[in-house]
């Protein structure tokens, strides 16, 4: 006789009896898994009941609707699948910004519509949008970023190009694009212009534009060509009477004044 000995584990009973059908408690060989659903196996007595009651399921049971399918069938599906009964924004549960234009609103509804004729899921598809929003968020976030980025780069590079004259040009760039706003009928405090003048690009163009005026100006103030003396050109200008300087002189403009400035004296010198 062999001194070892092999034991199993039991496992549950035989699942038939001698007849075929089914033995008590037959489920518990299947595992503990199945152990919750005791109760309802244990009304199987054999293996046609289990097959009759497969396919029944399989019969009557929630299949996807296609285009043979009845109302009925399509609304027990939904139902199932808590599909909302109408294809709206609201029915959906999806949160429209206050803000919303009209247009942004015919977007949520036509998606609402789509998402309805497709049989998708209310919870689910409220979750898609709103991730699909916040992406979307996401992606103008990073354009700002890049932007802001860029402008930064862009302004740091000035400041090497100009150096110690970098406030002073940046101060008369932004002076010419507040002018030229002024004389196109737009308020200085226009964000457009502010931005603008905070382009290192554009500030650089308003910078030649600055210095060319300024250099024609000096040379030959329009109307008056050479016939006038320096010190004759200043009076022009504090009368009023110069087209190009005198109503700016008389509103205090600072560029104005510093014309008079060197003209003044220029006329010394001669």
């Amino acid at each position: 006789m062999s001194e070892h000995t092999t034991t199993t584990e039991a496992v549950g009973p035989p699942p038939f009896q001698a007849d075929g059908s089914f033995s008590k408690n037959w489920h518990a060989a299947l595992g503990e898994e199945f152990a919750p659903h005791a109760a309802q196996l244990g009304t199987f007595k054999n293996v046609a009941g289990l097959a009759k009651s497969y396919l029944h399921l399989r019969s009557t049971g929630p299949a996807y609707p296609g285009e043979q399918s009845t109302p009925e069938e399509v609304a027990r599906f939904q139902a199932l699948a808590k599909v909302p009964k109408e294809g709206t924004a609201a029915a959906y549960g999806l949160k429209v910004p206050e803000l919303a234009t009209e247009k942004d609103r015919a977007v949520y509804e036509r998606m609402a519509q789509v998402a309805h004729a497709h049989h998708l899921p209310g919870p689910g598809f409220a979750a898609l949008v709103a991730e699909y929003s916040k992406l979307q968020g996401e992606q103008v976030q990073a354009l700002v970023d890049g932007q802001a980025q860029r402008q930064r780069e862009a302004q740091d590079a000035l400041v090497r190009e100009w150096r110690g004259e970098f406030e002073a040009n940046s101060s008369m760039a932004r002076h010419y694009t507040a002018k030229l706003a002024q004389a196109a009928g737009i308020g200085p405090e226009d964000p457009v212009v502010q931005e603008l003048a905070n382009m290192p690009a554009f500030a650089k163009m308003m910078l030649q534009v600055a210095r060319m005026t300024s250099e024609d100006a000096v040379r030959a103030p329009a109307g008056h060509g050479n016939a006038l003396s320096p010190r004759q050109q200043a009076e022009e200008i504090m009368a009023g009477r110069d087209p190009v300087w005198g109503m700016r002189y008389r509103n205090g403009d600072r560029d104005a004044m510093l014309q008079v400035s060197n003209l003044l004296e220029e006329s010394t010198r001669i």
